[in-house]
């Protein structure tokens, strides 16, 4: 029963389907200039320009990064700390 539901589903649907697709093609040009007076290639330069800034920063911050918490660092920084008494901390009671 499902077979024969099948294809007469194929049968009745699928000529109709595909004649009575319309296809309708609309080419359109991008504006040589938008809103703003800039030409497709200015604004594709704006967008590099933008993305080596970024990129630099990128490279400034994990420089910066690297620079800060490099294991020299951070010892030299550990080393400056003050030593505190080693029961300073403890909540046992001694008693």
């Amino acid at each position: 029963m499902a077979a024969f539901l099948m294809v007469g589903t194929l049968v009745a649907f699928a000529p109709a389907g595909l004649a009575a697709a319309q296809v309708t093609t609309v080419e359109t040009l991008p504006p040589a200039v938008d809103a703003d007076g800039r030409t497709a290639d200015e604004r594709i330069d704006q967008v590099v320009v933008l993305l080596r800034i970024l990129g630099a920063v990128l490279v400034v911050g994990t420089a910066g990064y690297w620079w800060r918490t490099r294991p020299a660092t951070v010892e030299r920084l550990a080393a400056a700390e003050p030593v505190l008494d080693e029961w300073a901390g403890s909540t046992e009671d001694v008693g």
